[in-house]
């Protein structure tokens, strides 16, 4: 046993029985592949099968997701005990946050792992190790320490059967792009300062979700935004506070989920360039949105969010309900009767959110519950007066925490 390996095995005896937490496992630096392997058992959890439903006992709070369930497509045959081996700690984060180096060795085997594995301390993979990883399946792999990054580690990864995130690489070459966009699943790269238009057109070969910061690329061209409107998956530009004529028109060729969180301003020529996109379209921050911005907004085809501020006039209400699309509009924490039946105009069944409503009373909720759009979603029911919630139950579709239809 090697001075560096005993540190993994120091932690784990030190452990006893004790729950396996981020604090414990993040703390080891060095692993030998027999301290690993006793690693993924120690973090492996039973399955049973509950309602067609694969339940766990999660370690902790920190580690536990998806509610401790997975679901399991349908099946006549009964659940097998190497079924429950291969599946059951499905839910279970590892957190390895001080690991300093991964053997090819180490890397084997916490490829058997099939949760998601945090490297994030790592500042180096070599290709042996990354082809071992990529063996890994049921979980995500996260590297977002690493500066630099193979074209042989990145089309080795690539293969991985989950997300990959490598937030700390500030910027790809061609090959790493290419590689890089063989994934099939989620790959985020957040850390981006630079973004050339010949690698923007390779990740744009990306299928699963691809989420970019870009907010530190000096240069967002309407080059680099035509390409990323190729993608086919969904698209997560967050870092991006201000667009131009060129990239909102380029953005608007799209066809498929957009995501421009911190998008803070557009103007009328910009709201009429994303007007063209096709698909989902997230606008959490925009400041302000005037009528002719809201016109073309509301011709816009596809699920649309959108924040208003609450002194938000009612032509900017009438303008987006005009969107044919299931509607999101965060901020509106008053409805009035006015507003209500601006709001109950809606056409089709595209549905409408409203998620940040506290004040509604009866007048307003009798006019809401007319909204024959869909559905109509206020969130907590719990937030509303008895009389309010009785009025807003009488809409046909209505979506109220704890009383959903």
């Amino acid at each position: 046993m090697s001075g560096n390996a005993s540190d993994g095995e120091a932690a784990l005896d030190a452990l006893g029985d004790a729950v396996l937490s981020r604090e414990v496992s993040g703390r080891i630096r060095f692993l030998g592949p027999a301290t690993a392997r006793a690693l993924v058992r120690r973090a492996a959890r039973p399955v049973r099968l509950v309602d067609g439903r694969a339940e766990y006992d999660p370690l902790d709070r920190v580690t536990k997701t998806c509610c401790g369930h997975l679901s399991l497509e349908p099946s006549a045959d009964p659940l097998r005990q190497d079924d429950a081996d291969t599946i059951g700690h499905y839910a279970v984060h590892l957190y390895l946050d001080g690991l300093e180096r991964l053997p090819v060795s180490v890397a084997r085997e916490l490829a058997r792992h099939r949760g998601h594995v945090y490297l994030d301390r790592l500042a180096s993979i070599t290709d042996s190790a990354a082809a071992a990883l990529g063996e890994h399946r049921g979980g995500g792999l996260s590297f977002n320490n690493l500066r630099s990054l193979s074209p042989a580690a990145a089309f080795a990864l690539a293969g991985h059967g989950g997300e990959l995130s490598f937030d700390g690489l500030r910027s790809l070459d061609l090959p790493q792009a290419i590689g890089l966009s063989r994934h099939a699943y989620d790959l985020h790269l957040n850390g981006l300062r630079a973004l050339q238009p010949a690698v923007a057109v390779a990740l744009a070969r990306h299928r699963g979700i691809l989420n970019l910061d870009l907010g530190h690329v000096e240069s967002f061209t309407a080059d680099i935004a035509a390409a990323l409107a190729r993608h086919g998956g969904e698209l997560h530009l967050h870092g991006i506070k201000e667009l131009n004529h060129g990239t909102a028109a380029a953005l608007g060729s799209r066809s498929g989920s957009l995501c421009l969180k911190s998008l803070r301003g557009l103007t009328v020529g910009q709201a009429r360039g994303l007007s063209d996109h096709v698909g989902g379209l997230l606008l959490h921050s925009l400041q302000e949105i005037d009528e002719p911005i809201a016109r073309w907004l509301g011709r816009h085809r596809g699920s649309l969010r959108v924040p208003v501020r609450d002194d938000v006039k009612d032509g900017v209400l009438a303008a987006l309900i005009e969107h044919r699309g299931p509607l999101g509009i965060s901020g509106l924490s008053t409805i009035t009767p006015g507003r209500a039946a601006i709001l109950a105009r809606q056409r089709g069944l595209a549905g409408l959110v409203l998620e940040n409503v506290r004040s509604i009373d009866v007048a307003a909720a009798e006019i809401l519950a007319t909204h024959r759009g869909g559905l109509l979603d206020l969130g907590d029911i719990n937030r509303f007066s008895a009389e309010t919630a009785t009025a807003l139950r009488r809409h046909p579709l209505h979506s109220l925490d704890g009383d959903r239809v």
